[in-house]
């Protein structure tokens, strides 16, 4: 927190000195963040709110809930706030201004020429009463008829060290011409009295200049009333970062719903006068651009999008490809099921046949140890016919494992498409996605698997789990529109009997709600499987882009080869992976040189 400061502290004072952006509305001071949460694991913006009148302050999230008095604020974040008769003063005594007091003529010729060598007609500048003092250019500031304040400037090019305007000590600075200002009409703030000229030259009604530049915004509070009578304000800040400083002040201030913003290469508008005529003042106002919202598009710009030609990866298995399309790049899969209904058994199993399809996959497995997460991509790979058996004298039954002569093919064959995050234990949520957008931009990998949210550790504590497990989704599908890659998300449910539902997810709603695909495992009981005829029944229970729910899949399982099928019968228990093709190449040492170098030293 900030280190204290001797003087008294007004509010404005403290939201310049912490508050790096905030607006004003009414009596209030509202910040983009609260500064005791920031805004939460959110960044949740403006709910906090400053009262200058009663002088006390609240934070609206419900989590935060930070609530008191200007004194204690002041106090929490190292600042010096005066009590009086041990009361807090509850308001702040108004500011007296002082009436402008030199004396002002008609402009002379030297005025004359300056302000037409800067494109100015006689016309124009008598409008805005601009006139002369001590051979200075006077530029009178009228609020509701009286002279409020008046600025000076030379009417000559200001040379280094020399004063580029000053003004009479004690004027309240309100903006440049905005008693001429129709609130029915737009309204342009620039940033000078010479940008204003240039508009009024050009022909541009409404426009009005801030008087003390960028680091001086009072103008806005004490033209708050009416400023708020426009609708719609556009700025016009001079093409440096001063200006653009400027520019973000204002919008900021005045609210980003009804503010315009003028782009041109050129300094400012003064400038775009000279050099290209009112034409292209007229239409650099004409052509202000939104100030964009984050998240917030116009429908009819979206990216056209034609989802029958975007990049699918198929599992393979036809009822759940019937069902979904195949697994959509940028999107995100969440599959549930109870412990051992082979939830993990299934997603390796895609995995390999994504490889098959040419993508690479990278995959997180919190559960397996690295050397028996191989083992089982083995099996799959392999397949039953390409298996050999052993007896385990201490399980007393025969073990399958893949023939030892084929094991270097399988590996060279995915050696360059398959990347394992281990972890050994538990990953953290940003090592994971650190990890898998190495792999996604150094490998190409298209096709990612969590297995499972549980053994994610989350970056902050554990307060907020749930929460956390909600965001946890939030970022993968990030990711996966990011990088236009498909991620698959394992999430248990919670302790159930029978098939699980969507709502039985472990965690909050929010995590299928924000997924794209939903997809329940059960294995049947070896009653069930006796009456039923089958072994594992999956669900589709969320689909968002074909709108299938409740389909219904039934699988039977080769626990020897790890491999799931439409039937006892089906071709997929024997189907062989193109690794097969490698087996003529035994003798060669088969390592394609256009994979370049092995991924080694990353830490996780």
């Amino acid at each position: 927190m900030a280190s204290t400061h001797s003087s008294m502290i007004s509010p404005r004072d403290f939201a310049d000195r912490h508050f790096p952006h905030y607006k004003v509305h009414g009596y209030e001071i509202l910040p983009m963040y609260c500064p005791y949460c920031n805004g939460g694991n959110r960044h949740d913006k403006y709910t906090f709110a400053l009262n200058v009148s009663k002088l006390t302050y609240n934070c609206k999230r419900g989590s935060c809930g930070e609530s008191g008095s200007f004194w204690k604020l002041c106090k929490d974040f190292g600042e010096e706030y005066k009590m009086r008769d041990n009361y807090e003063m509850r308001t702040e005594a108004p500011k007296v201004f002082k009436k402008p007091h030199t004396k002002t003529k008609p402009a002379t010729t030297p005025v004359e020429k300056y302000l037409a060598a800067r494109g100015f007609s006689r016309e124009t500048w008598e409008r805005r009463k601009v006139s002369e003092s001590s051979g200075a250019i006077a530029m009178p500031y009228y609020e509701n008829g009286e002279l409020v304040l008046m600025k000076f400037r030379p009417s000559h090019k200001v040379e280094k060290g020399e004063k580029k305007s000053w003004c009479d000590e004690g004027g309240k600075p309100v903006f440049w011409g905005m008693d001429e200002c129709d609130p029915s009409l737009s309204l342009v703030i620039v940033e000078g009295e010479m940008d204003a000229l240039a508009l009024d030259e050009a022909g541009i009604e409404n426009v009005v200049s801030v008087p003390f530049g960028v680091n001086n915004l009072e103008c806005v509070e004490l033209c708050w009333d009416w400023l708020n009578q426009f609708n719609c304000v556009v700025i016009w800040a001079d093409n440096d970062e001063p200006g653009r400083k400027l520019q973000r002040d204002l919008i900021n201030r005045l609210g980003e719903w009804r503010c315009l913003v003028v782009k041109n290469e050129r300094k400012d508008a003064n400038e775009v006068l000279l050099f290209d005529g009112k034409e292209a003042v007229k239409k650099a106002v004409a052509y202000a651009v939104e100030v964009p919202v984050a998240g917030v598009v116009k429908l009819a710009d979206v990216e056209e999008v034609d989802y029958s030609n975007i990049t699918k990866i198929r599992s393979n298995l036809r009822g759940i490809d019937k069902a979904l399309g195949g697994f959509m790049v940028g999107m995100v899969t969440v599959w549930t099921g109870n412990n051992g209904s082979g939830k993990s058994t299934l997603l390796g199993q895609l995995m390999v046949e994504a490889i098959e399809q040419g993508f690479s996959v990278g995959a997180y497995s919190g559960e397996l140890k690295a050397s028996l997460f191989r083992q089982w991509i083995d099996l799959q790979a392999a397949g039953f016919k390409h298996l050999e058996s052993y007896y385990d004298n201490i399980r007393e039954k025969e073990v399958y494992r893949v023939k030892k002569e084929l094991v270097r093919y399988i590996r060279d064959w995915y050696r360059y498409k398959f990347f394992l995050l281990d972890s050994i234990g538990y990953a953290t949520e940003d090592s994971l996605f650190g990890v898998f957008e190495y792999l996604a931009r150094k490998y190409g990998c298209k096709v990612f698997m969590i297995d499972n949210l549980m053994t994610t550790i989350f970056s902050d504590n554990e307060k907020d789990y749930l929460r956390k497990q909600s965001d946890f989704v939030g970022r993968a599908i990030k990711f996966a529109q990011k990088f236009d890659v498909h991620v698959h998300l394992v999430a248990h449910p919670r302790k159930i009997e029978g098939r699980p539902s969507k709502i039985d997810i472990s965690g909050t709603g929010d995590i299928t709600n924000r997924a794209d695909n939903v997809i329940s495992i059960y294995r049947l009981n070896e009653e069930e499987k006796a009456s039923e005829g089958y072994d594992t029944l999956v669900e589709i229970l969320k689909d968002r882009i074909g709108g299938a729910q409740d389909s219904k899949i039934k699988l039977d399982f080769d626990p020897n080869g790890k491999r799931f099928a439409l039937s006892k019968a089906g071709t997929t228990f024997t189907k062989d992976y193109s690794w097969v093709k490698l087996m003529p190449k035994q003798d060669k040492e088969i390592i394609p040189a256009m994979f370049g170098e092995e991924v080694i030293g990353i830490e996780f």
